[in-house]
């Protein structure tokens, strides 16, 4: 017979609370914004990312890199859009490379000196504005179209935790046609061009980026 059933009504409810209370705390402590500590630090390995966001959200898989190419990597929520998190790393499950935060994802991250941390969906005259000046970006309409390509020493250059800061814009889908063909292609654009702005591209990823 097993010893529970000897335990006291009172004791035996108590236990199953405290058994119950590990898994509400674990929930608890999930960041709610990303930057470049903790999990997500330079020397980070995929036991660390268990430790924070539970085992049982963690797994390996072949992470999409653009032109229809994939990486062997780990996604956290890998089943759930709007908590997946993408990583790519320099060793094999340790030193993390890349930290993605693709389109449909709410995960924001955080910016040193800033109090709003930067999100998808945000639009190119606000990135604009947290960076305290104009930044470049690729044109759109093919695989590695509308990403930033430096921030000029503004204030998004500098991610909390030290790493490399890089989003992706993409153009609305009721963005006029004339404008839009004037921002597309292999070539470099300012967030002040008068073709982009018409254009208001969104953010729809977000890159942590850790060097070699």
């Amino acid at each position: 017979m097993s010893p529970s059933l000897f335990l006291p009504r009172g004791l035996l409810a108590l236990v199953c609370v405290t058994i119950a209370v590990p898994a509400i705390t674990q929930a608890q402590q999930l960041p709610t914004v990303l930057d470049c500590t903790g999990p997500f630090a330079r020397d980070s390995d995929e036991r660390k990312l268990a430790q924070v966001f539970g085992a049982a959200n963690v797994e390996r898989t072949d992470i999409p890199v653009g032109e229809g190419n994939t990486e062997p990597g780990t996604a956290i929520f890998a089943k759930d859009p709007v908590k997946r998190i993408d990583i790519l790393w320099h060793d094999s499950y340790a030193r993390p490379n890349v930290v993605i935060i693709r389109n449909g994802s709410t995960w924001p991250a955080a910016v040193t000196g800033l109090d709003k941390p930067v999100a998808n969906g945000a639009t190119l005259a606000e990135i604009e504005a947290m960076n305290g000046k104009p930044f470049t970006l690729t044109g759109f309409g093919w695989d590695l179209g509308g990403y930033t390509n430096g921030w000029d020493d503004g204030r998004l250059a500098k991610p909390v935790g030290g790493c490399n800061l890089s989003l992706r814009f993409d153009p609305p889908s009721d963005a006029p046609g004339d404008a839009l063909d004037k921002v597309n292609g292999d070539v470099e654009f300012s967030s002040t061009d008068s073709a982009m702005r018409q254009v208001k591209p969104l953010v729809v990823e977000i890159e942590l980026g850790w060097p070699q």
